[in-house]
């Protein structure tokens, strides 16, 4: 039985740490009930590393993103279940075993009153280039990653500033980026070198398609510096329900500045449907709902794509089609396990 009810209030790019001291970082705003959505990302060890908090030192156990790779790793390390309202199992932490939960923004907050080190000082400078040409304000902002839960390491660890709100979202995106300089070449050149192992596309295709807000550069301080953005309104559970029908190739054109597909997970509406093929059905017992229903959304569970989905125009996209409830529209998802996925500009897809 799938609830209607809001859910605890977790938000996209919260951590939560179990009580064996994993932690883990949370997917998207929308959750069951009695656990979060989310994926291991450090585990405690005897060794030093890198990520240390005192005398507790964290291996990282998440090397490569990409759906497939976050997911290997998640799979061993702990439980998945099934989520009807995406229609795909799902790496989960139940709150009985939640021990700690960390906030973006009441982290930022903390940095605000005082910076300890040089990469919380950093912290405070990305802000202030970002507050220099958006209106964004201390509220809206928090800061993710290593450095939200503690275990930051100033001589390595990058900055990840996390908008909250679509208008701030938006705001930020078009005005911000001449803040920054871009990372240096050769550091771009390797980046998109391993991205191209991990997604299997063209280095050229990566490059066009990568979002200009991820691994911006302050060369003075030599600090990378990504944007994030997210919602700040918690999902309700259960207020549609994603049934898988068809694994499917589509050719559509997707509404541009949709602050929705900046999130996690993107949403984009699509505005017309150019082509659709169908290769491999799930659910004959949905099939005639392909025929009578359009196209209304896509859904990217890869931020990769989350760039191209926002310029919106033509796009080629190629995923899992369900069927949601109630509305019966169809939805087109990505970055799902069921097959190698994408959503790229259609002229860049032949390339």
């Amino acid at each position: 039985m799938i609830s209607s009810k809001p859910t605890e209030c977790f938000l996209d790019h919260d951590q939560v740490e179990d009580f064996d001291g994993r932690i883990y970082v949370v997917v998207g705003n929308t959750h069951p009930p009695n656990s979060v959505i989310a994926y291991v990302k450090y585990v405690p060890t005897e060794r030093s590393t890198l990520w240390c908090r005192g005398s507790v030192c964290y291996e990282r156990v998440i090397r490569r993103y990409g759906v497939d790779s976050v997911l290997s790793a998640a799979k061993k390390l702990q439980e998945e279940a099934y989520e009807p309202s995406l229609g795909v199992s799902v790496p989960v932490v139940k709150l009985n075993n939640v021990a700690t939960v960390y906030r973006p923004r009441e982290r930022f907050e903390e940095i605000l009153r005082r910076s300890d080190d040089r990469v919380e000082l950093d912290v405070l400078i990305a802000f202030d280039r970002v507050r220099e040409s958006s209106r964004v304000p201390s509220w809206r902002v928090g800061v993710g990653g290593s450095i939200a839960i503690g275990i930051h390491n100033p001589l390595v660890s990058d900055v990840d500033l996390v908008v909250y709100g679509c208008r701030e979202a938006l705001d930020v995106v078009e005005s911000t980026l001449n803040s920054f300089d871009r990372v240096p070449d050769d550091v771009e050149a390797a980046r998109l070198a391993g991205m191209s192992r991990t997604y299997r596309l063209p280095i050229h295709v990566l490059r066009s398609i990568s979002a200009p807000y991820k691994r911006l550069y302050m060369r003075d301080r030599r600090r990378e510096v990504n944007l994030m953005f997210s919602s700040d309104t918690p999902g309700r559970h259960g207020e549609s329900v994603l049934v898988p029908v068809a694994l499917a190739e589509a050719d559509v054109v997707v509404n541009s500045a949709d602050c929705r597909s900046l999130f996690y997970p993107g949403v984009s509406s699509v505005d017309k449907v150019i082509d659709l093929k169908i290769f491999k059905i799930i659910r004959d017992d949905y099939v005639n709902l392909l025929k009578r229903f359009k196209l209304a959304k896509i859904v990217t569970y890869e931020s990769l794509y989350s760039f191209p989905l926002y310029r919106g125009g033509e796009i080629k996209v190629r995923g899992v089609v369900s069927v949601e409830k109630p509305s019966e529209d169809l939805v087109m998802t990505i970055g799902t396990r069921e097959v190698d996925s994408y959503a790229i500009p259609k002229k860049l897809s032949s390339s």
